[in-house]
């Protein structure tokens, strides 16, 4: 397509094209006559002229809710320069590529959040002779995979496009589900769970957050939102499936069957997932200009320092509630139930939190959710020993660390270049993934014995409080970002 020759030859233009017709013309940002045409038919939008901004201006948020021929297929940005690496969500392609996040979060958070339920079923019966400290290393493990796996997989969905990663995480995410059905030993479940479902848990979940962010920009939280949503869905549906092939038959058939619903999942994600930002092919591999080169932007290292502080304590509750709920007497079964009901929570709190950065800025709703984790988990997980006190810590838990979880990604997209988003993404999950890693091994650590019942109270304390600095941290952040203006819309 021939450019214009003007001043600025970085403006950028607007492609308006329809299915029936066999025109495109094109249009400068100061001009009233089209400049260029690449086929011979007539416009669909019969005003002279028309002005692209980088984000969903007024005029095109009217163009694109009253025309009806705005779709995706016959709605072309031509990226020019910097302002025009965003096309609008319109058409169908990018709610597909939402699904695909919504499974692959089913498969990778979902599953995570259930850590709860097998740590408890494995404190009562094959792993009885280990601490729950040494136990919780399962766990942690998963969730380090889960995260370090995006210094793989984001570098290597900006260079290959997301196909390339949701098929091979779908088949690891299997096989290692599959094989912690069999296993009896503690090494077995570090290597089949803690590993390989994780691994593949991280390139199904890399790939799809990389595919939303090039599909959305006006709705992109609201996207992240709906996307997160299926780790939500995840986590209240496989504890009762779990719990119910447990009880009726054995724990082998019950991982089986949360197996096939994972991979049920899993397929949809790698069938649904597309992205549209074109990958940049093979680059020779530069660990500092890759990964470490945007941690010279400030406010990226302030987010990044900000979620690894959060993730020491975000998945102490997940882990523990189950067994902090069994030593008060409550039955296993509806310890089992509690994962699910936090799960409940976080559902509306990440659609909530998706819809509300939208409204009132990304950076705002992130310090909310996470400073709402952290006074939830410390002065009221503290303090609750009986059943209904214990479910409802778990619904209000479950709605804000849901809003951190589907926050992250969001915020990661809104400071970093459109083409990096993958990179920068798995750099920071690097970063956090040690945090993660620690965790849950610091929390076990920290449940002590008291008169013979475990004592919870020290690993509470520890978990809000590393929540509330990062919330701190996080607003931190914000105000570099603004110059202080701690009251914008970011």
């Amino acid at each position: 397509m021939r450019r214009h020759s003007s001043s600025s030859a970085m403006r950028p233009l607007l492609v308006v094209s329809s299915a029936s017709a066999d025109e495109d013309t094109v249009y400068d940002d100061d001009d009233t006559v089209p400049m260029s045409r690449s086929r011979t038919s007539t416009s669909i939008y019969d005003a002279p002229y028309w002005k692209f901004l980088d984000d969903e201006t007024e005029e095109l948020r009217r163009f694109r809710t009253t025309s009806t021929y705005a779709t995706y297929n016959n709605f072309l940005f031509e990226q020019a320069g910097e302002s025009a690496e965003y096309l609008p969500d319109v058409g169908y392609r990018p709610w597909l590529a939402a699904l695909g996040g919504f499974s692959a979060q089913f498969c990778s958070f979902g599953y995570m959040n259930v850590i709860g339920v097998f740590q408890t079923y494995y404190e009562n019966n094959q792993l009885a002779d280990l601490s729950p400290s040494t136990i919780s290393w399962i766990g942690s493990i998963q969730t380090f995979i889960l995260a370090l796996g995006g210094l793989f997989a984001g570098r290597m969905c900006d260079m290959y496009g997301p196909r390339w990663l949701t098929i091979p995480g779908c088949i690891f995410l299997t096989v290692g589900v599959s094989t912690t059905a069999v296993c009896t030993e503690y090494y077995q479940f570090i290597l089949a769970q803690g590993v390989c479902s994780a691994f593949g848990a991280s390139l199904l979940f890399y790939a799809t957050t990389a595919a939303i962010t090039g599909w959305f920009s006006v709705h992109r939280g609201l996207a992240f939102g709906v996307a997160a949503s299926g780790a939500s869905f995840g986590g209240i549906a496989l504890p009762f499936l779990f719990d119910s092939v447990v009880r009726a038959y054995s724990f082998k058939a019950a991982v089986f069957c949360v197996g096939a619903l994972l991979f049920f999942f899993a397929a949809i994600a790698a069938i649904v997932t597309t992205s549209r930002i074109p990958p940049s092919g093979h680059e020779p591999y530069q660990f500092v200009h890759f990964y470490l080169k945007p941690y010279l932007d400030p406010v990226f290292a302030l987010v990044t320092l900000s979620l690894s502080l959060t993730y020491l304590g975000l998945f102490v509750p997940f882990a523990f509630i189950a067994s902090h709920a069994l030593s008060n007497g409550i039955t296993q079964s509806s310890a089992f139930h509690l994962v699910a009901y936090l799960n409940a929570g976080s559902f509306a709190g990440r659609l909530f939190s998706g819809m509300a950065s939208d409204k009132i800025g990304k950076f705002s709703v992130f310090f909310l959710v996470t400073l709402m984790s952290g006074l939830v988990v410390l002065p009221f997980w503290y303090v609750v020993n009986e059943e209904a006190w214990i479910v409802v810590v778990a619904v209000f838990y479950g709605f804000a660390s849901g809003g951190v979880l589907a926050m992250y990604p969001a915020l990661v997209a809104q400071i970093s270049p459109v083409k990096e988003i993958g990179t920068r993404l798995g750099s920071l999950s690097a970063a956090i993934a040690f945090g993660a890693l620690a965790s849950l091994p610091i929390a076990g650590a920290l449940v002590s014995n008291n008169n013979g019942k475990p004592d919870f109270s020290a690993m509470q304390l520890y978990a809000g409080i590393v929540m509330i600095a990062g919330a701190g941290m996080a607003m931190i952040a914000k105000a570099r970002g603004t110059r202080g203006n701690l009251f914008a819309k970011e």
